[in-house]
């Protein structure tokens, strides 16, 4: 399954933060930024979005997903498409590597995404643009990166606002995909906590336990 995302080859990968669109933020929403990477293709057709968040939580949320422009429709293609078994209430302890296609070729083509629905009454609140760099791992085609995905989450499952988040995941896959040392979460506080961790995204987590 993993082979079959095909061998484009990864170009050039970026970090993007933003806050959750609500009408009147919390202090605890005022602190509090998803992370993403986009990863940019030597086709030039389209970009993928990879992202970690809870386990289930598109399943659990009909589908509804912000890098599609139906979100808001009552029926995402998205949802419409899920297996029964995708379907199911989010983990708020546990989690999952999303990645998505999306119909943007580029970073200027996200950018201009993100500020068509910016705004607390839409989706994205504060973006910002952090992590820019060519990619330079060699092995680096989209079937080789999906299964570096398999890797990382299966070698630990675990989702933590603090320790393990969206945030820890995108630093470590900037640092891992383009040889880059020091790529920190966008957040200082997540980043007190952060330990580069992409040797996950390397081995077989089958061949793994607990004590080794």
């Amino acid at each position: 399954m993993v082979k079959a995302v095909g061998d484009a080859v990864c170009t050039n990968v970026h970090m993007i933060s933003h806050r959750y669109a609500v009408k009147k933020e919390s202090p605890k929403d005022l602190m509090t930024y998803h992370s993403l990477a986009l990863l940019e293709w030597d086709h030039g057709k389209y970009c993928s979005v990879l992202e970690g968040a809870y386990l289930n939580g598109l399943g659990g949320y009909k589908g509804k997903c912000n890098w599609f422009d139906d979100k808001d429709e009552p029926v995402t293609e998205m949802y419409r498409n899920f297996p029964p078994e995708m379907v199911a209430p989010w983990l708020i302890d546990h989690a999952e590597i999303r990645c998505f296609d999306v119909d943007m070729k580029n970073l200027e083509d996200m950018k201009a995404y993100i500020a068509k629905y910016e705004g607390s009454d839409k989706r994205f609140i504060d973006p910002h643009y952090t992590f820019s760099h060519p990619a330079r791992l060699h092995f680096r085609t989209k079937s080789q990166i999906a299964q570096y995905m398999v890797n990382y989450i299966s070698r630990d499952t675990r989702y933590s606002e603090l320790k393990r988040n969206c945030q820890t995941f995108v630093a470590d896959l900037c640092s891992f995909l383009c040889g880059k040392k020091g790529v920190q979460p966008f957040s200082k506080v997540i980043g007190i906590n952060h330990h580069n961790r992409t040797h996950m995204f390397l081995y077989d987590s089958e061949m793994f336990d607990a004590k080794n």
